[in-house]
């Protein structure tokens, strides 16, 4: 692989940010709670390689990924990999995950001397970043050694994109050599970025990691002693402070609509439960402590939901399901727990943190999405237009059409540079 050279104006531009680290250095080391601090992230306590393959993974969600691809590639015979992660809680996951498959370490700090320095220690043959994984200083550091770089299961959001996007010469000089987006859409984003680099489209990793659950049956239910089979259940899971005033006129609309209905409300923290008190006393919805229930049919109107580990049991309960974080711009929350359950969710239109999973979800009937509180108010009144047992069946369809990611991307690192 031939040596790619940069301007003296992009070199400088590495120095400004490698001098930026060495400002910030101080201040991380008063915040190293959050930031764990060993001779790893200064570069000359990483592990001494070579190393067939070096994996990095920013924090959790990355690190399990990781995890996947490091089995995926044990299985093709390739070892003797090095994983490493930003968080204490990536490391946690890793120690958790990976036992003797892979050496682990803190990823070094993106200063130019720190991360030669870690570079020359690790001598890895090539390189895998993770998502949206761009590390000016470690790029420029393998342009410098030839050592290959693979970005896999990559994804850009548009706000990233226009981030980095002034900075697309500078980048392209030591960017990625071959590139697997989960999307045509970030396929094309990161070809803007790094023209010079190979890019496909591979299937999300995330797929692979989703386990198979039957629904849950009614007599194994915790709520069977307070919900009859086919109650008239709605569950509103997961809802945030920044939706509360939308949810509160759902839910007075619905309560308005039908006073019969039982509405089960789930705050997504618990530190709510007191201000939904509050809300419910001045809409004058009656509302019930979910640790006040007794065995025996639950009551109309809310029950506010004070008690850890049931939404799922809820959502196996109802017979409609709104997942929050979606009616105002905070990312959306889990809806997929919904559907494995046999329940077809609504969300608003904010749920960025789960479109990995495809906007077709939507055009395939397993996601109803609201444009605000008053369209919600009507669909969670809608009965659902499919069976459960036809919701579990399509929703176990659309999951297996869209796997395989892990065995791609380590297809991928396989054949890529010099294994």
């Amino acid at each position: 692989m031939k040596t790619r050279k940069i301007s003296f104006c992009h070199w400088a531009l590495l120095v400004l940010y490698s001098l930026l680290w060495v400002i910030a250095l101080p201040i991380l080391l008063i915040v190293r709670r959050e930031t764990p601090i060993d001779s790893g992230r200064l570069g000359f306590g990483m592990p001494r390689g070579p190393f067939r393959v070096w994996i990095q993974a920013a924090s959790v969600g990355e690190a399990r990924l990781a995890a996947a691809l490091v089995r995926e590639l044990n299985r093709k015979g390739i070892r003797n990999i090095l994983v490493t992660t930003n968080t204490r809680q990536g490391m946690d996951f890793l120690d958790s995950e990976i036992k003797e498959d892979a050496q682990k370490a803190y990823f070094p700090f993106d200063n130019m001397c720190i991360m030669a320095m870690a570079l020359c220690r690790a001598r890895p043959e090539k390189l895998v970043l993770l998502e949206t994984e761009i590390w000016p200083s470690l790029l420029n550091a393998c342009r410098r050694k030839n050592v290959p770089v693979v970005l896999g299961n990559g994804r850009l959001s548009l706000k990233s994109f226009c981030r980095y996007y002034p900075l697309r010469r500078f980048l392209a000089s030591i960017g990625p050599d071959r590139i697997a987006a989960v999307s045509e859409r970030d396929r094309e984003r990161f070809s803007s970025l790094f023209p010079s680099a190979q890019t496909s489209v591979m299937s999300n990793i995330k797929f692979d990691l989703l386990v198979d659950k039957e629904p849950m049956a009614y007599v194994q239910n915790p709520l069977s002693s307070f919900f009859k089979p086919k109650h008239a259940l709605i569950a509103l899971g997961s809802v945030r402070r920044e939706e509360e005033p939308q949810i509160a006129r759902v839910i007075q609309k619905l309560y308005s609509a039908r006073p019969k209905t039982t509405i089960a409300l789930f705050p997504r923290h618990m530190t709510r439960i007191r201000p939904w008190q509050k809300i419910l006393d001045s809409e004058g919805v009656p509302y019930t402590l979910r640790s006040s229930l007794e065995s025996g049919t639950a009551p109309a109107g809310v029950i506010l939901w004070d008690s850890f580990g049931e939404l799922e049991a809820a959502y196996a309960m109802a017979r409609s399901v709104f997942v929050g974080g979606s009616l105002m711009p905070c990312g959306g929350q889990n809806f997929l727990e919904a559907l494995g359950q046999g329940v077809v969710p609504c969300v608003g239109p904010f749920w960025d943190n789960f479109t990995w999973v495809g906007r077709e979800i939507v055009h395939a009937g397993l996601l109803i999405q609201v444009r605000d509180k008053n369209e919600l108010s009507s669909k969670l009144q809608q009965p659902q237009s499919m069976s459960r047992e036809q919701v579990e069946k399509k929703f176990k369809e659309y999951l297996q059409s869209r796997r395989g990611g892990t065995q791609e991307l380590a297809g991928i690192v396989a054949r890529h540079g010099s294994l």
